[in-house]
């Protein structure tokens, strides 16, 4: 991404969640905040640890125009964990996440995508997978 082209760190989830909206009645619900209960198929908005690491020009870390590399995590949430087509569903939603954020034509830098992990939410637990991009990104 050029300088120009900087996403401002408060518009980063904002800007990947219209990439992500649903198009079709079969596209995953996307949810941007904090939730304690959801219907999946879903992809949660969120950030990765670290959150923000100072920006790289050339192999050196820069101090202004306070530019940063933000870590979002895009946290793909297949159902249940429970016998079934889970890890199918899971792969199809890593799929859909990979070929949106492509379409944009400000690059959005993969950094990495989870295996299968269980997380719980209220009580419940789920089959999930994080999609985490390494994003330029100034405040």
């Amino acid at each position: 991404m050029a300088t120009a082209a900087l996403i401002p760190l408060a518009g980063l989830r904002p800007a990947a969640a219209v990439l992500l909206a649903p198009e079709a009645d079969t596209d995953p619900y996307v949810l941007t905040d904090v939730v304690d209960s959801l219907t999946p198929p879903a992809l949660m908005l969120g950030w990765d640890d670290p959150w923000l690491q100072a920006g790289i020009a050339n192999g050196i870390a820069t101090m202004g125009p306070c530019l940063y590399t933000a870590r979002m995590q895009i946290t793909c949430v297949a159902g249940r964990l429970e016998p079934g087509a889970g890890i199918d569903v899971l792969e199809a939603l890593v799929s859909f996440v990979l070929a949106r954020m492509r379409e944009d034509p400000n690059p959005w830098p993969l950094d990495r995508v989870s295996a299968p992990l269980q997380r719980d939410l209220s009580a419940v637990t789920y089959l999930v997978a994080d999609v985490v991009y390494a994003v330029p990104t100034a405040l």
